[in-house]
């Protein structure tokens, strides 16, 4: 049997240099646990074994804005490359450089642009089903805290209803007792009780709203007054605080069918929030925006911020980041609950020391 000629026997091992990177690229593909920008980089790192001359070669791969080499570059180099297109999407682009030593880089070979083309291909693969994962895992977070709230919220209706009864005998018996005695400590007594009192029915509100008790009462209003009548009644307390409110509002009324009530709670909630959040000398933005079927509120401020692990959890029911005693938990779960029960969004937008953003959209009735 005759031997295959050097020619012959040298693009086989070629051939096979490129099968076995691609079989590396599946393997990482398949069994890594890194994060996708380690698996990108562990890929980038295995191309040059593929090519001719791995000494010279560098891979290089760009994904939205983000780099990732085998190597340096030389100050002169020969490049091929190809796009990097995820669901139809190009978001970079996959190249292999050849640098200059000593002389010119060695030419690429034909078959080696089909095998960057694979390879670019093959990485498109990678991200999309990284990605895909993501997607379903975020969905299902959602899907499992939609559950949660559920069920938290036929408990805290169950709750608030046998809280409401006790409570109005304890506020009623206390108020008698007190138009009945002349005694001065059993006044002042009495009156602990009574705002004691007051104030668990206002948490058993904010059970009721949270539950979607509470009967809304929703009309076509002008929203922008709304804000202005809240930060009217807090104008005291930005002024004790130090924070100055700054509200941009559109040239003409913006009527959204509310309740108005429960519209100003949750103003009232996130600027309560915000205070709390800022330093003096801060200010706390709001900004209405009037679209043509929606409208959107942010309610910004500049103070400590929100850490990742809290702002998976800030909307969760009795969670609160406040010293004990100090918060009931609820006010954001109520706010998420208003929101949602007229139709609307709301999203949080936070880096640690860079302050929060709270971004609610609502349908739009008309303009008037």
């Amino acid at each position: 049997m005759p031997e295959a000629s050097p020619d012959v026997v040298h693009a086989l091992q070629e051939r096979i240099k490129e099968l076995s990177c691609l079989y590396e690229i599946s393997n990482i593909a398949a069994t890594s646990t890194a994060s996708l920008p380690e698996k990108l980089q562990e890929v980038v790192q295995a191309l040059p074994k593929a090519w001719q001359h791995p000494d010279f070669a560098v891979a290089a791969l760009l994904l939205d804005d983000q780099q990732y080499r085998s190597g340096s570059l030389a100050s002169k180099y020969e490049t091929q490359q190809h796009p990097i297109v995820v669901r139809g999407l190009e978001r970079g682009h996959l190249a292999m450089h050849y640098n200059y030593l000593n002389g010119a880089p060695p030419p690429f070979l034909h078959e080696e642009a089909l095998l960057l083309k694979t390879l670019a291909q093959e990485i498109s693969g990678i991200i999309e089903r990284d990605e895909q994962k993501a997607r379903e895992a975020l969905l299902r977070r959602k899907f499992e805290q939609a559950d949660r709230l559920s069920i938290l919220g036929e408990i805290t209706a169950g709750i608030a209803h046998e809280l409401n009864t006790p409570l109005g005998n304890i506020l009623g018996f206390a108020q008698l007792i007190q138009d009945r005695t002349d005694d001065q400590q059993v006044g002042q007594d009495i009156e602990k009780i009574i705002n004691s009192s007051m104030h668990a029915r206002e948490i058993v509100k904010k059970l009721m709203f949270f539950s979607c008790e509470m009967p809304q009462q929703k009309q076509n209003t002008d929203v922008g007054l709304l804000i202005e009548e809240a930060l009217q009644l807090l104008r005291v307390t930005f002024e004790q605080a130090g924070i100055t409110p700054r509200l941009s509002l559109p040239g003409r009324p913006v009527i959204a069918e509310v309740d108005p009530i429960q519209f100003t709670q949750v103003v009232f909630n996130l600027l309560i929030n915000a205070l709390h959040a800022s330093a003096p000398g801060q200010e706390v933005w709001l900004t209405l925006i009037q679209h043509e079927t929606n409208m959107v509120l942010r309610i910004q401020d500049f103070g400590h911020g929100i850490e990742k692990d809290l702002r998976e959890r800030i909307f969760e029911p009795f969670f609160s980041t406040k010293a004990p005693g100090e918060g009931s938990g609820l006010g954001l779960s109520v706010v998420h609950g208003i929101v949602k029960t007229h139709g609307g969004q709301i999203e949080l937008e936070s880096q640690p020391g860079e302050g929060a953003c709270f971004t609610l959209r609502f349908p739009l009735t008309s303009v008037a």
